[in-house]
């Protein structure tokens, strides 16, 4: 089952130390609302110029990683309840810099030219999707918070999973104030959009999930999420690494334990808001490591292009609406999933960050020579 790992011990235990986010009243609400088949509501013409609109913005934002990852930031600094928004926006950083990572000459001569383009079709496309569906999401909001009306009646018209509707209304209800619970329901969400339409991708499962330079990358830090944020007139970095990119469950948990950094950490997410408005995300990790990394190719640092640089604009084949993922028959074990755990430490994760590019580098190096 797909959220039967929540019967394991190790798990059971995480459970019991952590923050359990439902109450028995709301496991009830979100029961009862999923067991209804979803009904779209019928359309004014007011509803009609605004859902025109909001797809108009949100193609238009969708062109590649740089733009999605800037409207991130702004609705977030519009509205910062919206906690997603603003670990949407570092993790997307996050997908930009691996995008040109595979312009780097160390990867590049490990993987090839096709393999390369296969990764980036890879990484756009999940950043693609999960942008194509969170965004109309925030963007209701945002007009609804604007109007001081409630909106959640259209949001079955912009093809959110009838997952999100009931933890929606629920935010809505509670005037905006509990977004850790929606932030949780969007993890989830978008992990498991993510899982359905690209991870069991039976093209990407072979040629990237299944590949072994992926996994070899994987554990060499490829899926490694930094946050650098500014402290003391520095920039430090912390983050983590997700452990098994293609389990969904491993995923979800990951994202959880990357909000909690990010959040809960009193010098992280002022240092990281004040770092993502001073530093417009160019794709580059100069970015944020200058004196490591450069855009300039014949330097002597690492070299780390701007995104527009590396790759041409990328041509998605279909904006037709996406199956859902959920379904009834999760939703007993779905609540489950809604704790969150105290973060007690915050990694720094400046050495181990350098450490993996010295090996990627290294494993490049050796691949040119052997072939």
């Amino acid at each position: 089952m797909l959220f039967g790992w929540l019967k394991n011990k190790s798990q059971k235990k995480l459970m019991e130390n952590s923050d359990k986010m439902l109450t028995l009243h709301e496991k009830t609400i979100l029961l009862q609302e999923w067991q209804v088949p979803p009904s779209l509501s019928p359309l004014n013409e007011n509803d009609l110029k605004l859902l025109d609109e909001i797809k108009r913005r949100t193609l238009q934002l969708n062109r590649n990683n740089i733009t999605r990852t800037q409207a991130y930031l702004d609705i977030y600094l519009n509205h910062p309840e919206l906690h997603w928004a603003f670990l949407a926006h570092m993790v997307s950083r996050n997908a930009g810099w691996n995008m040109t990572d595979l312009k780097r000459h160390s990867l590049s001569g490990l993987m090839g030219c096709d393999s390369s383009s296969i990764f980036f079709g890879f990484l756009e496309k999940g950043n693609h999707l999960i942008f194509l569906d969170a965004f109309p999401q925030l963007s209701l909001y945002a007009e609804g918070k604007r109007q001081n009306q409630d909106l959640s009646h259209l949001l079955g018209h912009i093809g959110v999973s009838s997952f999100m509707l009931p933890f929606w209304r629920l935010f809505l209800k509670d005037g905006g104030k509990n977004s850790r619970l929606l932030t949780v329901s969007l993890i989830i969400n978008e992990q498991s959009l993510l899982q359905k339409h690209v991870m069991n991708n039976p093209y990407y499962q072979e040629k990237v999930l299944n590949s072994l330079k992926f996994q070899l990358q994987e554990k060499l830090g490829f899926t490694q999420i930094l946050f650098p944020y500014k402290h003391s007139n520095a920039i430090e970095i912390t983050g983590g690494t997700v452990v098994n990119f293609a389990s969904l469950t491993s995923r979800i948990e990951f994202g959880k334990e990357l909000y909690m950094r990010l959040f809960s950490a009193n010098q992280v997410l002022p240092g990281a808001v004040t770092f993502g408005k001073g530093t417009f995300h160019s794709g580059s990790r100069s970015d944020y490591m200058p004196e490591v990394f450069s855009t300039d190719a014949g330097s002597l640092k690492v070299y780390s292009p701007h995104l527009e640089d590396a790759w041409p604009p990328y041509l998605h084949k279909s904006t037709k609406k996406l199956e859902d993922w959920f379904s009834f028959d999760k939703a007993n074990e779905l609540p489950g999933l809604f704790t969150l755990s105290c973060q007690k430490d915050i990694p720094n994760m400046k050495k181990e960050h350098l450490l993996n590019i010295m090996q990627l580098s290294s494993l490049g190096e050796i691949h040119k020579m052997m072939t």
